[in-house]
């Protein structure tokens, strides 16, 4: 589906519901698809599409647009208004990156609640934790 952020929470949110996914993943969630979907639209270029993918342990989130550049996490000074979403997406995510030639950056959250942690590496190139 073609999205726009606040369309992205809420279908993300009753969908989420439907799928009765506990609180506190649902809100991870809920933070992670607003934050790649306004990537997406700031960074990106053309459409903009949410996917949505659920199993027993994980909920896989994609957005797609049709740029190659792929999601970078920048590390914002304490005055920057921005260039924290990534940030805050690895936090919440078991892993997240990149697909399709840099076009889509997918998150993957924990729906267990007993899974999550504070702390989470990327698959990008780390060393250092991510929070």
């Amino acid at each position: 589906m073609d999205v726009n952020v606040a369309q992205a929470r809420r279908t993300t949110a009753t969908v989420l519901k439907q799928w009765s996914l506990p609180a506190a993943p649902a809100e991870d969630a809920r933070l992670v698809v607003s934050e790649l979907v306004s990537n997406a639209i700031i960074h990106g270029s053309g459409d903009v599409r949410l996917r949505l993918r659920h199993d027993d342990h994980e909920l896989r989130i994609r957005v797609t647009d049709d740029s190659t550049a792929p999601a970078r996490r920048r590390r914002a000074s304490a005055a920057d208004l921005g260039g924290r979403g990534l940030h805050l997406v690895a936090c919440l995510s078991l892993r997240w990156g990149v697909a399709d030639g840099g076009r889509t950056t997918y998150a993957v959250i924990p729906t267990l609640t007993e899974a999550t942690t504070p702390c989470r590496r990327t698959t990008q190139s780390s060393a250092e934790p991510t929070c």
